[in-house]
């Protein structure tokens, strides 16, 4: 048997499969079982169209058609547009622990928005877009803290845009009213398993040609469809089982019987009163957006640079905690230089202060306990082998985020350090500094309040153990 034989053969076992042995089937371009299992001749004629194939994405919705592209999220880099059917159904945010909480927001920010654009351009061809209403999450934050500022906001739904979440409600239930019989999703709704779990109060600004075709309850909306372009856009309640062929034959009913007819050549040749002034406005639109598009970039990566400060408070290591460390003495105008090995020898130190009464060598420790002996004598020995090696003597600074998993209300003052630390740096004539109170300082200047920098570099490199850093902050940024 030929390979042309093999896989007729192959064809003919499937369509068998699926839709039986009646031979009206027997030419079906099969795509899937389910989506494909006409009841007449109209359904074949419908789902055949001119050899067109309905091309399906799938965002956290299930189908077991195997032609549906299936993927979790929005991060996918399959574009929208190269597909004729778009569905969607909005998923819990995920908020990573390890971040700040303003970069969890721009990350799940530009999660949310980075394809609305393939999304309106998919409506450009003539798509369709299948939002299933799930619960809205939403993740609030605050740009001054506890102080106050803007409030910023991003939800499961801002792929429709910002203040579409304000239409949506959460809720649960089963009985559902159809407001429009003729429409194709209606009967999707009615051959499914539907267990509804959020609902359309009124019609969303953005969208406010909405019309609805089936409801929960009074105001309480589960289906509803607008034009947009040359496409469409439906909404479906949540289901825990979709009738796959009323599903499809409704997208074939969107995607192709509502189509309309493709523009003439010629017609690019026919005049049209201001459509030139509409396309220069349209242009002149989208430089604003790119201008724009680029000055919120610098914003956020500020932004970002102001939460590194934060990490005084919880972190600890190389990577993570000496850099702000030090970024945060230059502020102070310590003019700190960069670790590295001692010359001639194996030590490395945490970087230099260049700037005040005497050269200092930096020591940054983080620790989830107190900073301990052993954690502190090294130092000592780092500072020695410096003074052999340079003919200096310069003054140790050891900055400890020690218990750095608690509050920093809960550890501010010396409890950073062990008593045994404290009294073997008053011996060493080391300087002992919380991250907790340089992060109180640091708020101070970035609030620009008054604070005297030079008397503040001038008790670390003169105090011998613990130097009380709170004396300097008129107000804590955090609740005690």
């Amino acid at each position: 048997m030929g390979k042309v034989d093999l896989l007729g053969a192959a064809h003919a076992a499937l369509v068998n499969a699926c839709v039986g042995t009646s031979k009206r089937y027997r030419n079906f371009p099969l795509r899937t079982c389910s989506a494909y299992r006409a009841t007449s001749r109209t359904d074949y004629n419908r789902l055949t169209m001119s050899n067109r194939v309905l091309r399906t994405i799938s965002i956290n919705f299930p189908f077991v058609s195997k032609a549906v592209v299936q993927e979790t999220d929005l991060t996918t880099p399959k574009a929208f547009f190269d597909f004729d059917v778009l569905v969607i159904r909005p998923y819990p945010l995920r908020r990573l622990r390890t971040s700040s909480d303003f970069g969890v927001y721009f990350g799940l920010k530009d999660e949310m928005e980075r394809k609305i654009g393939e999304i309106f351009r998919l409506f450009d061809r003539g798509g369709l877009v299948v939002v299933i209403l799930d619960s809205v999450d939403k993740l609030t934050v605050r740009t001054g803290g506890h102080f106050g500022g803007e409030v910023h906001t991003v939800t499961n739904y801002d792929f429709l845009g910002k203040r579409f979440f304000l239409s949506v409600r959460n809720g649960h239930g089963n009985r559902i009213e159809s407001l429009d019989l003729a429409e194709p999703f209606s009967r999707v709704i009615k051959n499914s398993s539907v267990e509804w779990t959020a609902y359309l109060v009124d019609k969303p600004e953005e969208f406010h040609d909405l019309k609805f075709f089936a409801q929960s309850g009074a105001h309480a909306f589960v289906g509803a469809s607008v034009n947009l372009g040359e496409g469409h856009l439906v909404f479906l309640p949540n289901m825990k089982k979709v009738d796959e062929g009323e599903f499809f034959r409704a997208c074939i009913d969107y995607r192709y019987e509502r189509e309309g007819t493709p523009k003439p050549e010629w017609l690019r040749e026919v005049f049209l009163p201001t459509l030139a002034d509409a396309d220069a406005a349209v242009a002149k639109a989208e430089e604003r957006i790119v201008t724009l598009a680029q000055e919120r970039d610098d914003l956020a990566r500020n932004r970002t640079s102001l939460l590194e400060y934060q990490k005084l408070l919880y972190e600890k290591g190389k990577a993570q905690l000496e850099p702000i460390v030090r970024r945060s003495l230059d502020l102070l105008g310590f003019a700190t230089t960069p670790g590295e090995v001692i010359s001639g020898t194996n030590y490395e130190i945490d970087g230099r202060t260049a700037q005040g009464s005497t050269p200092g060598i930096l020591e940054i420790k983080g620790s989830k306990k107190q900073i301990v002996l052993d954690e502190f004598a090294p130092f000592v020995t780092k500072l020695l082998a410096d003074l052999r090696s340079t003919g200096i003597q310069s003054k140790g600074i050891l900055i400890g985020n020690g218990l750095c998993e608690l509050p920093p209300a809960k550890r501010l003052g010396s409890a950073t350090f062990s008593a045994h630390v404290k009294d073997a740096a008053s011996q060493h004539s080391i300087a002992l500094v919380s991250s907790v109170e340089l992060y109180c300082i640091v708020c101070a200047l970035l609030g620009k309040e008054e604070v005297d920098a030079k008397a503040i570099r001038e008790a670390v490199l003169t105090t011998k153990g613990y130097v009380d850093l709170g004396r300097f902050c008129s107000e804590l940024p955090f609740k005690k």
